[in-house]
């Protein structure tokens, strides 16, 4: 194989912020929309196998959010070999740190890729939609300024959504073609 052959690396975006802020609808749409692949929220699915649910008293332990970041990692690993161009990722390892800061108040920085851009859904307009997972609808300001502060320390690229859907999804796929005309 040449090198000419070798497909590009793609581009990586992360929608984060708050709970029922629209993430995981948009992640869908805009994978539609640039016919790529996209990476679910592997916390969520983890959360719901081992019965973590709201008012239970779940009590997280460090190696949780390891595993969580770790595997999250290799499925986006893994998607990234189908993408095209940009793999839309519903979360990653960053976000992963900062709910391990929301339920143990310490963050371990995982040795893992970030993305090229992120996305970073504000709660503003959206009501709390309560699931069996859900419980920080109290911490919705807390977390988007949380995930904005974690962002600029880091010197990452970000966009914040604001407003209904449909001028979320402007402003994620605008966000998205300046980066992938870079």
């Amino acid at each position: 194989m040449t090198h000419d052959s070798v497909a590009a690396e793609p581009k990586r975006v992360a929608l984060v912020g708050a709970e029922s802020t629209g993430k995981t609808t948009l992640a869908k749409l805009l994978a539609e929309h640039y016919a790529t692949s996209w990476v679910g929220e592997y916390g969520r699915e983890y959360s719901e196998a081992v019965g973590h649910h709201v008012g239970k008293g779940y009590v997280w332990r460090e190696e949780e959010f390891a595993e969580i970041a770790r595997v999250q990692q290799e499925r986006e690993d893994d998607a990234a070999r189908r993408a095209n161009r940009v793999l839309i990722c519903d979360t990653d390892v960053l976000a992963t740190e900062i709910w391990q800061e929301r339920y143990l108040a310490t963050r371990t920085r995982f040795p893992y890729r970030r993305a090229d851009l992120y996305l970073v859904a504000d709660p503003e307009g959206f009501p709390f939609v309560a699931d069996e997972i859900r419980d920080s609808e109290h911490l919705r300001v807390w977390m988007t300024r949380r995930f904005v502060e974690a962002l600029r320390e880091e010197g990452l690229r970000y966009e914040r959504l604001l407003g209904p859907p449909n001028q979320r999804f402007a402003q994620a796929t605008a966000a998205i073609d300046r980066m992938l005309a870079r």
